[in-house]
């Protein structure tokens, strides 16, 4: 039997040599002490253990039978125990993180939302020194030194395979001499302040590089480059299928470069004619055209001066339209419309397209030397297709976005399921992967469905049907190559199970579930009934069954007769 702890209290008239004669007592009844303390008033708390209640019973006696001793009662926990969960439930409460220190820079305390901050547990945490732990300079441990607070510090690195961003406050701790006892930071991750401040000031925030969701070589490469030409000046030109986020990595090269600060303007030239998209980039005076309005107006160009500009859809402007582009590029400046002077505009250009420009050319549709002006700096984003291997990670963060959207339960998917969506051809690539899973979870009758069941429902195999049903056609070359590839791992003697790997697992009994259904369907193939297949297995036919009715598998012997199933 494991030893229990128990804490008592024990209340008494003060007298000289009365905490000896407890301590006494503890030793006479072969009691194991684990720690002690004095009470507000006259008395004290012991934490010890033992195995016996009678003993405990006993030990009680024996302290009541002290002379001076007033009371001895049980308590749930000491008065430190009771002041640290006071200060742990403080802690968690507010919504920033928070994070303690000793004087040695070793963490003494830390509440859930720095936990979730850093991504890290407790218990791997508490008594390690910041500096070791993180392997970053902490602004917290320099307060340590300097005796300074700071305020609103932003802080990025990366821990592991994560990229941690966030905005820390710090203040060293004081004894009541003056001397540095240690220090206390709080944090808010960087993101969260991001949106609030984009909600309150109706700015939308914009892509960083650490945003975009990726595990293929393909699309790490193009994240690279573009992370290095992000510090330049020159135009750079994204080159892309229709969905493939060319608008995200032009807001990403913007928030990684030196014009971060200043704005970030978008237009898609596609969506406006000729004469509206000229008034719209370089404005006009006052009564240049009927509807102008009183003053003018500033174009684009001006009001994303010091910042960036996007021209999405750039091969779709008119020939009229690329002879003043081509100027305003060449010269650096602009003429409003109706104005005479010529408006200085400092500006790097951003263009995208999906068309092929180098045909367009030779069709004679666009022009060669505005052509070189934009395409400085040619980026191919490529399409969904060439990075299957993102689909998991791509799934998960979009029915992550998705469930927040339409205020759902978040869901996870089966590896059936994510299979499904990796065997489909993509036209529309992340934007129409996106649109399936909205489309799929909007299907889901959550009225009545608790979460869990929600999960076990998408999970399930039978509902795959409604899972296909959202999916465009399906790219049979592709559902081909993946059973070779299969059939090829087992001619190898080996199990292969793809299991996503996310930001929410499955559950482990589902996890489970597919190794076993997988494990069954491969010695049903050389084993075709129940009874050699239990034996193969060393389980009996029926358990052999049970699993085949339940996960749906069908022998190529089911109608022998049940003995031969």
């Amino acid at each position: 039997m494991n030893p229990q702890e128990y804490v008592i209290q024990i209340e008494f008239t003060d007298r000289f040599g009365l905490g000896y004669e407890i301590l006494e007592t503890l030793n006479s009844h072969q009691i194991n002490l684990l720690s002690t303390e004095a009470t507000v008033d006259k008395g004290m708390m012991i934490k010890f253990e033992s195995r016996s209640a009678e003993k405990v019973e006993e030990l009680m006696m024996a302290f009541r039978s002290l002379e001076g001793v007033t009371q001895v009662i049980f308590r749930h926990h000491m008065l430190w125990e009771e002041r640290e969960h006071e200060l742990r439930t403080i802690l968690n409460s507010v919504s920033e993180g928070v994070i303690a220190v000793d004087k040695e820079g070793k963490v003494t305390h830390i509440n859930s939302v720095a936990l979730d901050t850093f991504d890290c547990a407790q218990e791997d945490i508490i008594g390690q020194k910041m500096d070791e732990f993180f392997q970053t300079p902490m602004p917290l441990l320099d307060s340590l030194k300097t005796g300074q607070a700071y305020h609103l510090k932003e802080m990025r690195f990366k821990r592991g395979t994560r990229f941690i961003h966030y905005l820390t406050s710090g203040v060293p701790i004081l004894d009541d001499h003056g001397q540095i006892i240690g220090g206390v930071a709080t944090m808010n991750d960087y993101q969260k302040v991001e949106d609030l401040i984009s909600k309150v000031g109706g700015r939308k925030r914009l892509t960083t590089f650490e945003d975009i969701v990726y595990q293929s070589a393909k699309i790490r490469q193009v994240v690279e480059t573009a992370k290095t030409v992000a510090k330049g000046k020159s135009t750079v030109m994204l080159r892309g299928e229709s969905g493939t986020g060319k608008e995200m990595f032009a807001q990403a090269i913007h928030m990684e470069s030196h014009r971060s600060d200043a704005p970030f303007i978008a237009i898609n030239c596609s969506a406006l004619p000729s004469a509206l998209l000229e008034s719209e980039l370089f404005g006009y005076e006052e009564g240049a055209f009927t509807g102008a309005i009183k003053g003018g107006r500033k174009g684009l160009f001006e009001q994303a001066t010091g910042g960036t500009l996007f021209l999405d859809e750039i091969g779709e402007i008119s020939a009229q339209f690329q002879v003043s582009l081509l100027r305003a590029l060449q010269e650096g400046t602009i003429r409003r419309i109706g104005g005479m002077r010529e408006i200085p505009v400092d500006v790097r250009i951003i263009a995208a397209t999906h068309r092929n420009l180098e045909e367009m050319i030779q069709k004679g549709e666009y022009r060669e030397d505005l052509y070189y002006r934009l395409n400085v700096i040619p980026l191919k984003i490529p399409p969904l297709m060439e990075h299957l291997e993102d689909i998991p990670r791509l799934v998960q963060h979009l029915v992550h976005k998705v469930s927040v959207k339409l205020d759902r339960p978040e869901i996870c998917l089966t590896m059936e399921s994510m299979q499904l969506l990796m065997n489909k051809h993509w036209p529309g690539n992340v934007r129409q992967l996106e649109n399936v899973l909205e489309r799929f979870i909007n299907t889901l009758d959550m009225n009545n469905m608790e979460v869990q069941e929600i999960n076990e429902w998408v999970l399930h195999s039978k509902n795959q049907s409604v899972v296909c049903e959202c999916l465009p056609e399906r790219n049979e070359s592709n559902i081909q190559v993946r059973m070779e590839q299969q059939a090829e791992m087992r001619n190898r003697g080996s199990l292969h199970i793809d299991i996503p790997i996310s930001r929410k697992w499955p559950p482990l009994r589902v996890m489970m579930g597919e190794i076993e259904k997988e494990i069954l369907k491969i010695v049903l193939e050389k084993h075709p009934t129940s009874r050699k297949a239990g034996k193969a297995l060393g389980v009996s036919s029926t358990t052999i069954l049970n699993k085949m009715n339940a996960y749906g598998i069908k022998s190529s012997r089911e109608n022998e007769g049940s003995d031969e199933i």
